[in-house]
C-alpha cells in the first residue's frame, strides 16, 4: 500500500470515529415525534393541526372568521372528542377534531373566556365528566356530566377574573387576579389558599404525578410595590397548596410566568415558558436555568408541553411569539422549529391530542 493510500485511510478512519463521537447518544430530532398529534391557537389567525409532531401545520376550518382576531387558547377533552377554545372577546367555541366542525356556545357569546378544565374524566365514564370555564369578571360556570346548561360556581370564590384553571385528581384549583382558591367539596365552596404568595395576579400552575408539590406563576404585578420590595414570579407549595414559598432563584427580575410543565416521568424536572424565554429546573424548582440553545431571541413562551416517546424520552413543546419550537428533555436541549405552515404571528396555546404511548 502506497503512502497516499494509508494517508486516506487513517483520515477516512479519523473522520468515521469522530462522526461516531460526536453523533453518539444524540437522537434525530427530525426523526421524533411524527406520530404526535398537536393543535395550536394563534393570535388574530385560526386554530391548526399536526398530525406529524408539528412538523407541518395546516388550519382548521379557515373560513371560520369567529375565532380571528382574539387572543386564544386551546384545551382538549380527555377522550380526545372536543377542543374547546377559549378567546377574549368572542366567546367559547367547540371544535370537533375529526370533522373541524366549529360550533359556538350562546351563553357565552363576546365574553372574555380564559381557561377550561376538566374533573372526572377519564374516557371511562365520559358521562360523569365535569367542564369548568373561567372568564374575566363573571368568575366560573361548570357544565356537569357532559351535558345540559352551564351553571355558575362561584361560591366563595371572593375574586371573579379568573386566569387560570387547574384540575388534579379531584382537586380544584382557581388562579385569579387576587390570588389562587381551591374547591372545598365538603362545604361546596371556594376557599382562598395564597399565603406566603405576594404577587397574586396568578397566570399559570402546575403539579407533581403525586400532587404533592405544585407551582403558581404569576404575572404583572397589579398592587403598589414598596421601593425596595422583592416580589417574586414563581411559587412553590409542598404542601398540596395550602402554603407557598417563593420558587424564583434564577429567574430574571419582573418576570411573567406564562404556563408551567412538569416531566410526569422525572418530576424533578420542571420547565417554564416566560415572557424571558423558556426556563428549566431540574431540582424541583429550587434553582432555574434558561433554555434557549436554538431558540430565536427574545422569544416570549405562551406554553409549554411535554409528551413522552415509547423508548420514555421526553419532548418538549414553546409555543410563543416566534412560532412553536420542540426539544429533547435532556441535559443540553437543543430547540429546533417546528413552526412550517403556521401563519408569522404569536402562537398562545398547544394541546398534545395524542401520542405514541
Amino acid at each position: 500500500m502506497t503512502s497516499i493510500s494509508k494517508s486516506c485511510l487513517i483520515i477516512l478512519i479519523s473522520l468515521t470515529l469522530l462522526t461516531l463521537a460526536t453523533g453518539c447518544g444524540k437522537p434525530d430530532l427530525s426523526e421524533m415525534g411524527h406520530d404526535i398529534t398537536c393543535y395550536a391557537a394563534t393570535y388574530s389567525k385560526g386554530i391548526y393541526k399536526s398530525d406529524n409532531g408539528g412538523t407541518s401545520w395546516y388550519p382548521i376550518d379557515p373560513d371560520h372568521e369567529d375565532l380571528y382576531l382574539y387572543f386564544k387558547k386551546v384545551f382538549l377533552s380527555p377522550d380526545k372528542r372536543a377542543l374547546y377554545v377559549t378567546t377574549t372577546g368572542a366567546g367559547l367555541f367547540v371544535i370537533d377534531p375529526e370533522t373541524g366542525f366549529v360550533g359556538s356556545i350562546p351563553q357565552f357569546k363576546d365574553d372574555d373566556v380564559r381557561a377550561i378544565a376538566f374533573r372526572n374524566s377519564s374516557p371511562v365514564g365520559v358521562d360523569k365528566m365535569e367542564i369548568l370555564a373561567g372568564m374575566d369578571n363573571r368568575g366560573i360556570f361548570i357544565k356537569r356530566n357532559g351535558a345540559g346548561n352551564w351553571e355558575a360556581f362561584n361560591k366563595g370564590l371572593t375574586y371573579r377574573d379568573v386566569n387560570v384553571l387547574f384540575v388534579h385528581g379531584d382537586d380544584i384549583f382557581a388562579g385569579t387576579l387576587k390570588g389562587v382558591f381551591r374547591w372545598d367539596d365538603a362545604s361546596k365552596e371556594w376557599r382562598g389558599v395564597s399565603e406566603g404568595i405576594k404577587n397574586r395576579n396568578i397566570t399559570s400552575m402546575g403539579v407533581d404525578p403525586h400532587g404533592d408539590i405544585m407551582y403558581a406563576g404569576s404575572g404583572t404585578f397589579l398592587d403598589e410595590k414598596g421601593l425596595l420590595a422583592n416580589i417574586p414570579c414563581l411559587y412553590k407549595s409542598t404542601d398540596k397548596g395550602k402554603t407557598w414559598k417563593a420558587s424564583d432563584r434564577g429567574l430574571p427580575d419582573k418576570t411573567l410566568v406564562y404556563a408551567i410543565a412538569v416531566n410526569e416521568k422525572k418530576p424533578e424536572r420542571i420547565y417554564l415558558g416566560t415572557s424571558e424565554g423558556v426556563f428549566r429546573s431540574t431540582n424541583n424548582g429550587k434553582k432555574w436555568h434558561r433554555i434557549d440553545n436554538g431558540l430565536p431571541d427574545d422569544s416570549r413562551v405562551f406554553d409549554i408541553k411535554i409528551v413522552h416517546t415509547p423508548d420514555e424520552k421526553g419532548l418538549v413543546y414553546a409555543a410563543g411569539s416566534t412560532g412553536v419550537y420542540m426539544a429533547l428533555d435532556d441535559k443540553k436541549a437543543l430547540w429546533v422549529d417546528r413552526s412550517y405552515g403556521l401563519v408569522k404571528t404569536n402562537i398562545t396555546s398547544i394541546v398534545i391530542g395524542s401520542s405514541p404511548n
